[in-house]
């Protein structure tokens, strides 16, 4: 078994957090950074997602399309406010398309991207009008062409959370802008124990607001800025 390596610090500092239906989590000492102990291959981690797991997708979204497409014009808004090289957008984890036709509607040349094949053709079938590449972010072959990247809760799901992060830097022209979101460990835990399930395998990692901010810095980012959550978990600006 490889040795847990800390993507902030670069050490083997870690030490044992939980055990959860049969997944090892550990924290990284010096930086509060989590992560299961073994992460599964890309390819595996792609089985997970699998048509019942889109089908879930879409039923919990349509019991709140409403508020789902509010938070989405709400966030294109802010993206776009934020964006100063142009107006091409990315979704990375566009899901069932809400947050990209936000951004058409506001203006935007806006794109999805997302890993499982259900919940793309779901979007196409909602917005026909609209372009949405059903692969991985990893498959993905586009570089340097985007002015604002959002990705919201995908990169606690990831296997190799520093190529990943550093094609979402990638995707960026130079000043573009990243609007990332994640959940935070602190959600998941009380008086230094976890207290909830922290959901592997979908789940592999989690950030905390102290640790975000050097692991964007040490992929290359800039202007690493926290937004307020007032619903939970992390969201953060960072330009290229």
């Amino acid at each position: 078994m490889t040795d847990p390596i800390c993507p902030i610090t670069g050490k083997s500092d870690w030490e044992p957090l939980c055990e959860q239906d049969g997944y090892e989590w550990v924290r990284f000492r010096d930086s509060g950074y989590v992560r299961l102990r073994t992460m599964p291959e890309l390819d595996e981690a792609k089985e997970i997602q699998s048509p019942e797991i889109g089908a879930r997708y879409i039923e919990g979204y349509t019991g709140k399309e409403a508020s789902k497409r509010r938070r989405s014009r709400r966030r294109a808004a802010y993206l776009r406010r934020h964006m100063k090289t142009g107006n091409r957008v990315m979704d990375v984890g566009s899901n069932v398309g809400f947050f990209v036709e936000a951004a058409a509607a506001l203006g935007l040349d806006a794109e999805g991207l997302e890993i499982n094949p259900v919940l793309a053709e779901s979007a196409r079938r909602r917005f026909p009008h609209l372009s949405f590449h059903a692969c991985s972010l990893e498959e993905f072959e586009q570089q340097g062409v985007f002015d604002g990247v959002y990705c919201s809760e995908v990169i606690e799901h990831t296997v190799d959370v520093v190529h990943f992060t550093r094609q979402l830097f990638d995707l960026l022209r130079p000043g573009g802008v990243l609007y990332l979101t994640t959940p935070s460990i602190a959600e998941y835990m009380a008086g230094g124990t976890v207290n909830r399930n922290l959901g592997a395998p979908d789940h592999k990692l989690y950030f905390d607001k102290k640790n975000i901010g050097p692991f964007l810095r040490g992929i290359g980012f800039t202007a690493v800025k926290h937004k307020i959550a007032f619903g939970g978990g992390l969201q953060v600006l960072a330009r290229r």
